[in-house]
């Protein structure tokens, strides 16, 4: 999770261009929030189905953020 907010803070300062820095933060932060779904949940240790079932919601929230961002620009 360090390694990730250090990398989202480090892209913020050395990249210039907004959508690539807004692509660049928003993989991050769903990869932070797929890291605490998965073990300060405990969802880690339950079967795959339900894994899959507790990760679509934050998968669809990234394409739309995805998606918001080529909107943009």
């Amino acid at each position: 999770m360090m390694v990730a907010v250090l990398a989202e803070v480090g892209t913020f300062y050395a990249i210039s261009t907004y959508s690539v820095v807004a692509t660049v933060v928003t993989i991050l932060a769903t990869s932070q929030a797929v890291a605490v779904v998965l073990f300060y949940m405990q969802l880690k240790d339950e079967p795959p189905s339900l894994r899959l079932f507790a990760l679509i919601p934050i998968m669809f929230l990234a394409a739309l953020f995805i998606a918001m961002l080529a909107s943009l620009g």
